[in-house]
Parts: C-alpha cells; structure tokens; sequence
C-alpha cells in the first residue's frame, strides 16, 4: 500500500432504487469529478432504468480501491454529497 492510497479527493456516488450503491470514479480534481458526474447523469437520464440519485463525494483513494465493483450497502462509504455540487 502506497502513500498515494490515502490521497485525499472526489468520487462519484450512485444510488439505486434498490438501497444499494456504486462508488467509483476516484479523482483528486474537483472540476474532473463534476466533469464525471455531468456524464454519468447525461448516460442515465434517457433510459428505461435510472439511479435514485447520482453525486459528487469527498473521499480518500482508499475508500473507492476498497469498494465493492458490484452494488453495495456497506453503512461505511462515503454518502455525503459535496457541498458547493450544480
């Protein structure tokens, strides 16, 4: 585990009808990460099936390496949306 593991940055958080959610996208630039998020809303809005909500959070590297690839509902992530979001 390097050091960079515990860089502090942004990620995008997906949250499914279904309780569960996804965390990805890990970036130490906030203009990236809301340049991610503006693209995975873009993908979802015209579709039959769609997240109950999708944004920006404040993260450690770490916590999106760890992260669960399929949905997860693990209380510990991250779910606070940054402040400041469009």
């Amino acid at each position: 585990m390097t050091s960079d593991a515990y860089k502090f940055g942004y990620a995008i958080r997906r949250e499914w009808p279904s309780g569960e959610h996804d965390l990805f996208g890990f970036t130490p630039d906030a203009d990236i990460a809301q340049r991610h998020l503006d693209r995975d809303q873009g993908y979802w809005q015209s579709g039959p099936v769609r997240p109950a909500a999708v944004f920006v959070v404040a993260v450690n590297a770490r916590d999106v390496e760890r992260h669960p690839v399929g949905g997860c509902r693990q209380s510990w992530c991250p779910n606070v949306p940054e402040r400041g979001q469009r």
